[in-house]
């Protein structure tokens, strides 16, 4: 690969050009090791994709779901177990030369067979999950982070249970949980829908699959809970001795995602100066700079200035570096650390701070007495606020209802998402798929429903779906 970090950030406008380039400015990832759907994490992009970790760890062990560890290699015999798996993955699948296994695609043939034993043990429920890489050798277009072939960071959730209501209680679990990650850890707000039943995997129960609109109006998926029934139970024969002396097959729910929050952050929070963190997962929630004058470097202030922060729980960094104010304040808008606090001659003299927004580019004046109380505001409230309405309003504009065909797919083309009714029936999805390459309708909207005449084939129906297109 022949890429040069560039100097400055495209219009974000051009997306792909701007995404990347933001992606080697904010340093994030370099997208120049030679693999085709590979890259490097940086240091502050694996900085900001720790904290995400961290939190999902929190939030899954507060739920009861333990985390554990897989090997990589997944032996043939157990990829086979269940023969439609095998069929969607082989053509992607990493082989070991030599050796009769592959590299994990997903979780499920490792982790299945072992199922097996723990539920002979009586482990049940069984309630785990691993964050791992999985490897699909992706023959369509790679975008890093996008579409992977080494797909870094990515959790996957495993449970099995004795009843079908255990697995569907479940399932709304791990739902309620993508939801809150989405509103209060990354200020975006979820679009959630349910999968048709021949859109999900062969024998399942039900799925749910969120999205998000990235600038260009496509379609990304971003996360996925799925009820899968006995489907993998029966394959990987996978039962329990009830108390009659009946053998009865497990229930079984996956859920899944990884870096693909972060693709969501930099593309809707984003600007065309940089990077706009929600705070919960900025490795650096306040950057201080001084702003010297007369021999005065003000660098003692700003040292108490970190240490109150650090008391208070709030990760802040100096900036020390021989650079001047307008070049520190470059890099950080770039790396999208959410505050700024100011320090030169006027604000020591008059015994106040300047304050400055990364989300909204406003300055405000701070008393010293009030710092910590206004930084933790800021932090816990008007900043999430503000980025979750600004998303809010973004798809408000993105998204439109039509009941007329050629004006929703003329939406689309222009790069947007149209909202439609629709009945749901296969021949409906695939009329859809045939209105312009990648264009797709991705499932039910859940919890939203209006009456009318399903887009296709017109039958009366309250259900609704958004269309777009899609990677």
């Amino acid at each position: 690969m022949t890429e040069i970090k560039p100097e400055r950030l495209p219009s974000k406008e051009n997306f792909i050009e701007w995404y990347n380039s933001l992606l080697q400015l904010a340093e994030i990832a370099d997208r120049r090791y030679p693999v085709k759907g590979t890259f490097v994490w940086l240091p502050y992009g694996f900085k900001i994709m720790k904290k995400l970790v961290e939190i999902w760890d929190e939030i899954f062990e507060k739920n009861g779901i333990e985390q554990i560890y897989f090997p990589l290699f997944v032996p043939m015999e157990f990829a086979k177990m269940n023969e439609e798996w095998f069929e969607g993955f082989k053509t992607d699948a990493f082989y070991v030369e030599g050796e009769n296994v592959i590299l994990r695609p997903t979780g499920e043939p490792a982790m299945y067979p072992i199922f097996k034993y723990w539920i002979m043990e009586g482990k049940l429920p069984i309630r785990i999950y691993q964050t791992v890489s999985s490897f699909r050798n992706e023959g369509k277009t790679t975008h890093t982070m996008i579409r992977d072939r080494e797909i870094t960071f990515w959790h996957e959730i495993h449970t099995a249970h004795k009843t079908r209501e255990e697995a569907k209680e479940e399932m709304e679990k791990h739902r309620k949980i993508y939801e809150y990650i989405w509103k209060e850890i990354l200020n975006i707000p979820p679009i959630c829908v349910e999968k048709p039943n021949y859109e999900i995997f062969p024998g399942a129960d039900s799925a749910y699959e969120f999205y998000t609109i990235l600038p260009n109006g496509r379609l990304l998926e971003n996360g996925s809970v799925n009820n899968l029934g006995q489907a993998y139970a029966k394959k990987f024969d996978l039962f329990y001795i009830d108390e009659n002396g009946k053998k009865e097959y497990v229930w079984q729910v996956c859920t899944g995602n990884g870096a693909r929050f972060l693709v969501a952050v930099i593309a809707l929070h984003g600007d065309e100066r940089g990077l706009v963190l929600p705070p919960r997962i900025a490795p650096i929630k306040v950057v201080i700079v001084t702003i010297p004058k007369d021999n005065k470097n003000y660098l003692e202030e700003a040292e108490e200035l970190k240490e109150k922060f650090e008391n208070a729980g709030i990760d802040s960094f100096v900036d020390k570096s021989d650079k001047t104010p307008g070049e520190k304040f470059n890099i950080w808008d770039i790396k999208g650390v959410p505050i700024r606090v100011e320090i030169g001659e006027r604000e020591v003299k008059e015994g106040f701070y300047t304050v400055y927004r990364r989300d909204t580019k406003e300055r405000i004046r701070v008393q010293k007495d009030k710092i910590e109380e206004v930084i933790r505001s800021l932090l816990e409230n008007d900043i999430p606020k503000f980025l979750y309405e600004k998303i809010m309003i973004l798809y408000q504009q993105k998204i439109k209802f039509f009941d007329d065909i050629e004006d929703a797919k003329k939406w689309v083309e222009e790069g947007n998402v149209a909202k439609v009714n629709w009945c749901g029936k296969k021949e409906c999805f695939e009329s859809i798929k045939e209105l312009g390459p990648s264009i797709e309708a991705i499932g039910f909207i859940v919890d939203e429903k209006k009456e009318g005449k399903c887009l296709i084939c017109k039958e009366q129906t309250d259900k609704l779906t958004i269309f777009g297109k899609t990677y």
